[in-house]
């Protein structure tokens, strides 16, 4: 069990910079997504995944290493938002990994369709540079939807094992 938690702790912290960006991003999507309603799903499902990762933290610091007493309603918090997350975090999973797999050759045809589809882009913005953006971007997402969904079992499973110190 030690070992688990090490590594749930280790995840803990490589999930705060992650959140931390993510909130700076739905911040900046808020504004769009009012103009937008349909957008304010993918808000919402940002903002869970950032409040799951601050909760948890929370319960990791204060209930697992200290075990202090928690309200009910840290309990409630981490639980729905770990739910969403996982969702999230699955979503992450899937789309890296489809496109880590897929050849360059047809992420570039579509790219190339995408890119025909825009008028007006800069010259700097080649197939080559995006195909290398979606790459990198592919794989923080695998980072981050494989550490959260690990951490989000964890989470639960603590949840429940530490259940005497919710009141």
């Amino acid at each position: 069990m030690a070992n688990n938690l090490k590594l749930y702790t280790v995840l803990s912290y490589i999930l705060i910079p992650i959140a931390l960006f993510f909130t700076f991003l739905d911040v900046l999507v808020l504004g769009t997504a009012l103009a937008n309603p349909s957008a304010l799903i993918m808000v919402f499902i940002i903002a869970c995944f950032v409040i799951y990762v601050f909760s948890s933290f929370k319960f990791l610091k204060r209930a697992v290493e200290a075990e202090q007493i928690q309200k009910v309603k840290t309990k409630d918090w981490i639980k729905v938002n770990a739910y969403v997350s996982f969702f999230l975090c699955t979503l992450f999973f899937i789309n890296s990994i489809s496109v880590l797999v897929s050849s360059n050759a047809t992420l570039l045809k579509f790219i190339d369709e995408f890119i025909q589809q825009q008028p007006g882009l800069p010259a700097e913005i080649t197939g080559d540079f995006i195909l290398k953006v979606l790459k990198a971007v592919s794989v923080l997402l695998f980072i981050t939807g494989t550490a959260g969904l690990i951490h989000i079992r964890t989470t639960l499973r603590l949840v429940k094992q530490y259940d005497y110190l919710f009141e």
